[in-house]
């Protein structure tokens, strides 16, 4: 038969517990920060995270950079002095869910997810130019022969109207200014397939394709592969030494 115990013994032992509960904390559980810690911006987690890859790249009008992830895309926000994530619907509501290419012209930003194409205008916000979406193939025509169901990436370089436009092992060039009637021309390049393409004519400092700044930037899963223009991507043979795609985004490694 168990004995109680008497008044004493038990505050003794209720004061022992209490003074090693003191002495040795429990960890915090997963997911808290303890006290005087800094708790890791999620932002910077995700898109400094080893093998992070995104859905689809472009510049807006002011030569920022766009990432398309999911349902989200990221954008360098001057104002809160960083790399930041919205979901795609809070900046275009009309949009697509997701995004497969995105390029920029003339005042407008061109989203692609699957078969069709959406258009805005870029001048005082985004707005979705009446008509849209439609399909890719009523907007910039076909490749000769073929019907594509879905594009991988987009580009075009600053200053002209040729866009290119690569699908699986094959990358085309078409003039814009011919629309649906545009002739697809194909050309050579070494990639079997890409998730993005950027053409800038800005210096991205040590990450820029050539010395002079202006490069062409085809990023497939988390690796970035530099071109000085795409003349040297047509005559290169095999593919150049990748760099990380994250070091297009304020990481460090």
């Amino acid at each position: 038969m168990a004995r109680v115990l008497g008044a004493p013994v038990a505050l003794g032992l209720w004061s022992l517990c209490w003074s090693l509960a003191i002495a040795t904390p429990l960890p915090p559980a997963h997911g808290n920060v303890a006290e005087g810690e800094t708790k890791p911006d999620p932002d910077v987690t995700e898109r400094c995270s080893d093998g992070w890859s995104f859905d689809a790249t472009t510049l807006d009008d002011n030569g920022t950079m766009l990432f398309f992830k999911g349902t989200h895309y990221w954008r360098l926000d001057t104002s809160r002095d960083g790399w930041h994530s919205w979901p795609i619907a809070h900046q275009w509501p009309q949009g697509p869910s997701a995004v497969d290419a995105a390029f920029s012209w003339e005042e407008k930003l061109y989203l692609v997810q699957g078969t069709q194409v959406y258009v805005f205008l870029t001048k005082g916000g985004y707005t979705l130019v009446s008509g849209y979406p439609k399909r890719l193939e009523k907007e910039v025509g076909t490749p000769h022969g073929i019907i594509l169901d879905s594009v991988d990436a987009a580009f075009i370089c600053p200053g002209s109207s040729r866009l290119h436009i690569m699908a699986g092992r094959r990358l085309w060039w078409l003039d814009l200014k011919s629309g649906a009637q545009a002739t697809w021309t194909e050309l050579p390049w070494p990639h079997e397939k890409v998730d993005g393409a950027l053409c800038m004519e800005k210096s991205l400092g040590p990450n820029s394709c050539s010395a002079n700044g202006p490069g062409l930037y085809l990023i497939h899963g988390p690796n970035l592969y530099c071109y000085s223009d795409v003349e040297k991507l047509n005559a290169a043979k095999a593919l150049p030494q990748p760099q990380n795609v994250t070091s297009l985004l304020g990481c460090t490694h």
